[in-house]
């Protein structure tokens, strides 16, 4: 018998069998893209600049999933720069030789990350310009089940354009509160050990209604 040719109770169930069946088959795709997320690494590389550190650029290799990368090792669509220091009369720097992103990581663990100080703006933009460096990352994980290594691949770009005219001020403030501090301490040895006194000076001035008053 065709569908055409059954009573429209039959048809409705049918169709509401078809749609059952899809949001099932949604529900476990989603449970396990999602169980996926909760178990699998994934490395970025990206460019940051160092707060504690007035006008460097930093590049961070990091785990943000929640599992372990393995055998990362890492792809660019251009050669990138290395030790990039320097602002306007900055030399075009040599290309990157050495470091985590040649040699690539053994493993990576959750939330952990590599540092590289890449340079300062002159001397980057001496070597990238207005480009932007694809760099491919590619890992590993394990499968918990069955056995086995599942290969990852994240495609990142890197650019130093994006920080022309940004903010390079110095904001390592636990720095420079600590410098004050040596140097109150300074004086207060000095003047301990050669027992001199603290000195303030009163000025005296006279006021707008001509009395004469004291200002220290």
């Amino acid at each position: 018998m065709e569908i055409s040719q059954l009573p429209w109770t039959e048809i409705g169930i049918f169709w509401t069998s078809i749609v059952l069946v899809l949001i099932t088959v949604a529900a476990t795709l989603f449970n396990y893209l999602f169980f996926r997320s909760q178990i699998d690494p994934e490395v970025i590389v990206y460019v940051t600049p160092d707060e504690k550190r007035p006008s460097i650029i930093m590049l961070v290799i990091e785990n943000i999933g929640c599992g372990l990368a393995k055998d990362i090792s890492f792809s660019y669509s251009r050669p990138i720069p290395q030790d990039a220091f320097g602002f306007e009369n900055a030399q075009v720097p040599k290309n990157m030789n050495y470091g985590p992103l040649i040699t690539g990581i053994p493993a990576l663990g959750p939330k952990s990350k590599r540092f590289i100080t890449w340079g300062q703006y002159g001397g980057l933009e001496k070597g990238i310009g207005n480009d932007v460096i694809h760099v491919t990352v590619t890992y590993k994980s394990d499968y918990r089940f069955p056995l086995g290594k599942r290969t990852h691949k994240t495609i990142c770009p890197l650019d130093i354009k994006s920080f022309e005219g940004t903010d390079a001020s110095d904001k390592n403030w636990d720095k420079k509160a600590a410098d004050q501090l040596e140097k109150i301490a300074t004086v207060l040895n000095q003047a301990v050990s050669e027992f001199r006194s603290l000195k303030i000076d009163l000025i005296k001035h006279t006021n707008s209604e001509g009395k004469n008053g004291v200002a220290s």
